[in-house]
């Protein structure tokens, strides 16, 4: 086995044996992205650092190899977890934007059946208002109606007591012409009878 692959072994070796406590802990989180998840990426540019390092050193060109290979692979990581940050933040800004939305919609709703209410109130309000008026007016003429027919019939009740009144003048009147008509005949035949007793007195005499 060549030196520089020997060399290349143990430093993996004990790379792995940094990486320990890193692993353990990864095993306990458990992230969704392995790969992408950000003490995974620290660690994997830390390895591509001592591969490049020692690489230089040794002039082994499969470290540096593999050190630009582990730098590329972290610069994408970075790439697609900054995507993948900015998905997240895009959609939280999406879902803030909806409740933001949803809520100024159900504001305008809430304003909306508000003014509906106000409406039916004022409609109501108007109907009872012009019922309010008809009575009014229904009631007015039909006291006017009253009044007219209670000024017919006063009326009527004073030209039948003007006429009562005139006929009964007319029967008065008529009546004392009967009796001064009567009076009249009694003092004619009153004057007969002295006329009578004085003939009578003479032919006696």
């Amino acid at each position: 086995m060549e030196i520089s692959q020997i060399r290349r072994e143990a430093l993996n070796l004990w790379l792995q044996s940094v990486r320990l406590p890193l692993t353990a802990a990864e095993r306990i989180a458990r992230p969704e992205d392995a790969a992408s998840w950000p003490p995974a990426v620290a660690f994997t540019k830390v390895e591509a650092g001592v591969n490049g390092f020692v690489g230089r050193i040794t002039g082994d060109q499969t470290l540096i190899g593999l050190a630009n290979l582990q730098r590329a692979e972290t610069t994408q990581r970075e790439q697609a977890a900054a995507k993948a940050l900015e998905a997240d933040q895009t959609r939280a800004e999406a879902r803030r934007e909806a409740r933001a939305k949803e809520a100024d919609l159900e504001g305008q709703r809430q304003e909306a059946e508000q003014r509906a209410g106000e409406r039916e109130q004022k409609v109501e309000q108007d109907k009872r208002e012009a019922e309010q008026r008809v009575t009014q007016q229904a009631n007015k003429k039909e006291a006017a109606v009253r009044q007219q027919a209670a000024a017919r019939k006063s009326a009527i009740e004073t030209q039948a007591a003007k006429s009562e009144t005139v006929r009964l003048r007319k029967e008065a009147e008529a009546l004392r012409k009967k009796q001064r008509a009567v009076e009249a005949e009694g003092a004619v035949l009153d004057l007969d009878k002295a006329v009578r007793a004085k003939k009578a007195a003479r032919r006696a005499g």
